[in-house]
């Protein structure tokens, strides 16, 4: 803060020097106004010291640039020659481009930081020019620093930010403090304050303001936007390298490099959105327990940190336990964590985890201070050598955060439910756990968040319709299946009316084996490659040879139980499956390429889909593990999944925005039923297997529904312009399904919450 530093009365060069106030100033501070004078070849460049680190702290700037009029200029103003404001910008812009011809590499850093600030809305410029055009230019040289605690320091004098004026010559100026027990100091500082802010409004009778929209535009153009890190590292070249900066200089901006590499913080130069403040908001409020139902894509990990980086803000503490499904997550979350600068990461995935994780579990339950974060999976929870560690520890100040929080509803995870940590939060875009009930209470309970709401929701159609999402069009097409596998189905279906509760409307655990089989049966029906393939020719007429972006998710067998273990392993039947998806892709002459959990190359593969040299990728359950594919502009889901989990993320999972993608299209092969099937059995038989096909179809249609919900095109296709939506609202119409019904529900919950 700018209260810890000694600010000294007055700064001249040779004692005090003023290029040693600005460094200290600006490193301290979030905000700048400055009245710069104007840019001159040797202008304001040595401000390069400190300026990305500025930025990096999340500062702000306004500046005031003052124009110099020549005799000719008053004359040729005052004689209408030119239209003033035009003039005045014109004049400023011929100034920069001047100096663009002999930009020192000071002077690139300096423009390349306001073209930043620029990108990011975070600076703002007027112009001024005397108000009577005679002469009497403002150009004063002052300016005030203000902190995020609203401590201030102005400063005026003889310095006008040149490297003459700051390093060469004998030059002064003073510095006014707002934490100051002088009188007449606070007046100083209250004047220089008062007169900034009138210029800046246009109430200083002396001047006039120019627009100079045409000044930012060239600065943006002419100084591409860096990458902040590249900032960074460029501002330690330059004072590291050029002899301009004495040796003082050059070790404070190195210790204060070094220093800031160890203090956490937000990791995006704008902070948390409002949303994710809200969210720690509400956990806090909530005795610091919470589930995050958060639509995939919207930042639920960077949300969950946010509130760690809170509470480490407030008491310089931070203990922290994640939990996992996969090692393919486990990677993020230490990239994620990384990103927010904290320091002692470990994960379950280092040889000597148990022995760390131990050292600090000790220290935690001591009430020691320690800082660290352990990421593990749930499978490694679960596992006797954690619970051995975890076990009697009192782990008051501990953070818990449980990724796809479904998870820990397993019977396994139920069972070790760390009761011990009372600070807990559960990420997930769907919390609920499918045809668990039970699961799902017990998981509310633990964090005190309850359905629909929770402690905090923000979901995928709020998503899109605040610009965090990309928009998207759904497409549902229909297929059926095929004689053979309509025997086998109709069989499978008669067996298993022995395994179900008519009365709870539920099946007994006994039918597991069966409905897997069955449900294999619907996934992958022969039928759906035909559908495919005419999905894949209206893309490529939409495309034409230009085709690429596109991802399909192929039908699969069983689902990954994570509690148990922390990675899908694909099946010989899976492999088929996914290799004949694949060749009727290649029969089309598309480069396509297979993404599948023990895919070793997945980066490089990714890569070039980004870059449109693989056309087409298809997956199995690898983006169920958290793999984002943002460049995705076609989705085909071929999978018939009626569990609300594994659709709502895959669709989130291509909705992340990417430069040049303004849409996404979301084609659905859905599975028809055929109530025909069951014309020649006997009343009683026919009417319960139709109650369980009402179910089946349920889940296909709550899958339309939920897709339909948040889609683009959804008046255009629900006022019958989509064929195949005609004949799946009537099918359901069939079943005593409503539709719209359930597309009220939606929208009933999304206001609600």
């Amino acid at each position: 803060m700018l209260k810890d530093i000694p600010f000294q009365i007055v700064y001249s060069t040779g004692e005090n020097e003023p290029i040693e106030f600005f460094l200290d100033a600006l490193v301290e501070s979030n905000s700048f106004d400055l009245g710069l004078g104007y840019f001159s070849s040797t202008g304001i460049n040595v401000l390069s010291v400190g300026f990305a680190y500025f930025i990096q702290s999340g500062g702000k700037m306004r500046i005031i640039i003052n124009d110099i009029l020549s005799l000719q200029d008053k004359e040729a103003i005052e004689k209408g020659i030119n239209q003033q404001d035009n003039y005045f910008e014109n004049n400023i812009l011929e100034d920069i481009r001047l100096l663009a011809k002999t930009l020192s590499k000071q002077d690139e850093h300096f423009f390349k930081c306001l073209s930043y600030l620029i990108s990011e809305k975070r600076i703002e410029f007027i112009a001024t020019a005397p108000a009577n055009l005679k002469g009497g230019i403002a150009h004063n040289k002052y300016g005030l620093f203000t902190d995020l605690k609203g401590n201030k320091v102005g400063f005026n004098g003889s310095a006008n930010f040149s490297k003459n004026a700051l390093i060469n010559n004998i030059e002064s100026i003073s510095c006014y403090k707002s934490w100051s027990e002088s009188t007449s100091e606070l007046k100083r500082l209250s004047y220089f304050e008062e007169i900034f802010n009138k210029t800046w409004i246009g109430k200083s009778e002396n001047v006039k303001i120019i627009p100079i929209e045409k000044v930012k535009s060239y600065i943006q153009d002419s100084f591409p936007v860096e990458d902040l890190q590249e900032l960074i590292e460029e501002e330690k070249y330059i004072v590291n390298t050029y002899s301009t900066y004495n040796v003082h200089l050059r070790n404070k901006i190195n210790k204060l490099y070094s220093k800031n590499n160890h203090i956490p913080q937000f990791p995006f130069i704008n902070g948390p959105h409002n949303y994710q403040k809200q969210a720690y908001k509400n956990w806090k409020k909530n005795n610091f327990n919470g589930i995050f139902a958060m639509a995939t894509g919207t930042g639920k990990t960077i949300t969950s940190l946010n509130c760690v980086l809170e509470e480490y803000n407030k008491n310089r503490n931070y203990q922290v336990l994640i939990l996992v499904p996969t090692i393919v997550l486990l990677h993020q979350w230490i990239s994620e964590t990384e990103k927010f600068r904290f320091p002692n990461i470990i994960s379950s995935i280092q040889p000597e985890w148990e022995k760390l994780l131990s050292t600090q579990f000790f220290l935690a339950s001591n009430e020691k201070k320690t800082n660290f974060i352990f990421i593990t999976t749930y499978a490694t929870f679960n596992g006797r050598n954690f619970q051995l560690l975890i076990r009697n520890k009192k782990l008051r100040d501990v953070i818990l955060i449980c990724d796809e929080v479904h998870n820990l509803g397993s019977k396994n995870s139920l069972k070790n439910l760390p009761i011990n940590i009372e600070k807990r939060i559960g990420l997930s875009a769907t919390p609920n756990r499918i045809y668990d009930e039970h699961g799902s209470i017990q998981i509310e309970n633990f964090f005190n968040s309850f359905s629909p709401c929770y402690t905090y929701s923000f979901s995928m159609q709020k998503a899109i319709e605040q610009n965090f999402l990309t928009k998207y069009e759904y497409y549902p097409y229909l297929a059926t299946l095929n004689y053979d596998e309509l025997k086998e189905y109709k069989e499978l279906s008669k067996d298993l009316l022995k395994h179900y509760d008519f009365k709870k409307n539920i099946y007994k655990e006994s039918a597991n084996f069966l409905l897997i089989k069955r449900k294999r049966i619907i996934h992958q029906a022969e039928n759906k490659k035909e559908v495919f393939s005419s999905i894949i020719k209206e893309i490529r007429k939409n495309e034409g040879e230009y085709l690429k972006h596109v991802l399909v998710y192929v039908p699969e067998g069983f689902e990954n139980n994570y509690a148990e273990r922390d990675s899908y392993i694909t099946e010989k039947e899976d492999q088929r499956i996914i290799t004949e998806y694949s060749k009727i892709i290649s029969g089309f002459n598309i480069s396509t390429h297979q993404l599948l959990s023990e895919t070793k190359n997945r980066s490089e593969i990714l890569k070039k889909f980004e870059n449109g040299k693989i056309s087409v990728l298809t997956s199995m359950k690898t983006l169920d593990e958290g793999v984002d594919v943002p460049a995705t502009k076609y989705a085909i889901f071929c999978a018939s999944t009626g569990n609300p989990r594994q659709f709502i993320q895959r669709r989130g999972r291509i909705l992340r925005k990417f430069p040049g993608k303004e849409k996404a299209f979301v084609y659905d092969i859905i599975i028809t039923p055929n109530l025909s099937a069951w014309d020649n059995e006997p009343i009683e038989i026919r009417r319960q297997l139709l109650k369980m096909e009402v179910n089946i179809f349920k889940n296909e249609i709550y899958r339309v529904a939920n897709f339909l919900y948040a889609c683009e095109n959804r008046i255009d296709i629900t006022l019958g312009q989509d064929d195949n939506l005609k004949k799946i609202i009537g099918l359901a119409s069939s079943f005593d399904i409503n539709l719209d019904g359930l597309l009220n529900d939606l929208t009933i919950q999304d206001s609600n919450c």
